[in-house]
């Protein structure tokens, strides 16, 4: 197996060392939280096919030969070799996972090898299609997390770039709901916001109509990673500055409003210095509302062509990673304020794009 760090250099300039031991040994890379799920979590990439576009999607227009799917006898080589390594929670991820023809059977056999927690990445428009859900669920599916990014029918429909597909989404989370109450979903039903530079303003609206018109009880929201469509584009990547302020109005609701209590709110992907002192200088806020301290500790494996970069580790046309570290070490930046600040061993720093487009004049130490 070769791992990426003895061949190639790594791209960080984070001011934490990378580690270079395999994947399989698990990272100890978080700091500790009472409340987080402590099953190690794997994420396995079907290929990068998918049936929306939205206008922030990292992968661009993929290779043709990334948009194809990952073999039968591949998928069951990496859940097995998962298994083997400790890992007790599986997740699918796409592209789209629905569309993969193997997904019902791929939840049938993480199930029958004795993964605990077993999810789906979605858009969830193929969700809607009650007989295909409830073949997943019967396989032994125990969490789905939908990316979804309006709250309208108009916003939604603009970003992903579809028509039509708002309703899809509403009616898939209508019908999860209902099995859930029925007794699946066990490790939960959630919505995942890409917050960009399109929806920020509308992020309290967004919450009472997930949480209250479509009764959910868990609401992520992340700050978009300027890549592939989104790259260089400033109208899609807003300023921290600008978005801070409606994550703090959303917060202060979440500790206040009768309506939204015992619900379930985290936030990524904000660097700690741009928030507000009354948060981050408060650990039981942030162990109670942010992603890095609320996350698994997760592995990925992608369809690799050659070398790859950074902290991956290449073998069999995979590359597998631990996102924590892939994040820290290849995908963000640590702006020079890093290098001195008392939060680094928590804070993952800024998206490289975000410095590409707004410069790093925001960040400061702590």
């Amino acid at each position: 197996m070769a791992h990426a760090l003895f061949n190639k250099e790594a791209k960080t300039n984070s001011p934490l060392a990378p580690t270079a031991a395999p994947v399989e040994l698990g990272r100890q890379n978080q700091v500790f939280n009472a409340i987080r799920d402590t099953r190690r979590n794997v994420e396995i990439n079907i290929g990068k096919a998918c049936n929306n576009r939205c206008v922030f999607c990292i992968d661009g227009l993929p290779k043709r030969e990334d948009r194809s799917y990952m073999a039968w006898e591949e998928m069951e080589r990496e859940l097995r070799h998962w298994h083997e390594a400790g890992t007790r929670s599986v997740g699918f991820l796409g592209g789209e996972p629905t569309t993969y023809p193997h997904i019902v059977q791929a939840i049938g056999l993480a199930r029958d090898l004795g993964y605990t927690r077993i999810a789906l990445a979605t858009n969830a428009t193929k969700l809607r299609l009650q007989h295909f859900t409830d073949k997943c669920l019967e396989a032994g599916l125990t969490r789905v997390t939908i990316s979804m990014h309006g709250h309208t029918g108009p916003l939604e429909d603009k970003i992903t770039r579809v028509p039509g597909v708002f309703e899809k989404k509403c009616d898939a989370i209508r019908y999860l709901n209902q099995k859930k109450k029925e007794g699946f979903l066990a490790d939960g039903l959630s919505v995942n916001i890409v917050l960009n530079g399109w929806n920020y303003r509308h992020l309290l609206h967004m919450m009472k109509f997930f949480y209250l018109d479509l009764e959910l009880d868990d609401l992520r929201i992340n700050f978009v990673r300027p890549e592939g469509y989104a790259e260089g584009d400033p109208d899609i990547t807003p300023r921290y500055q600008a978005v801070v302020p409606l994550l703090r109005k959303a917060l202060y609701a979440m500790e206040t409003a009768k309506e939204f209590r015992g619900k379930t709110f985290t936030f990524g992907g904000f660097p700690l210095c741009v928030l507000p002192p009354v948060l981050r200088d408060n650990d039981a806020l942030l162990k109670k509302y942010m992603g890095e301290y609320r996350d698994l500790s997760t592995d990925c494996s992608v369809r690799q062509d050659g070398d790859g970069f950074g902290i991956e580790e290449i073998k069999d046309g995979r590359s597998r990673f631990n996102w924590q570290d892939r994040k820290r070490f290849d995908l963000k930046h640590a702006p020079d304020a890093c290098h001195t600040c008392t939060k680094v061993a928590l804070c993952e720093g800024v998206w490289k794009g975000y410095v590409d487009i707004h410069g790093q004049g925001e960040f400061q130490a702590i």
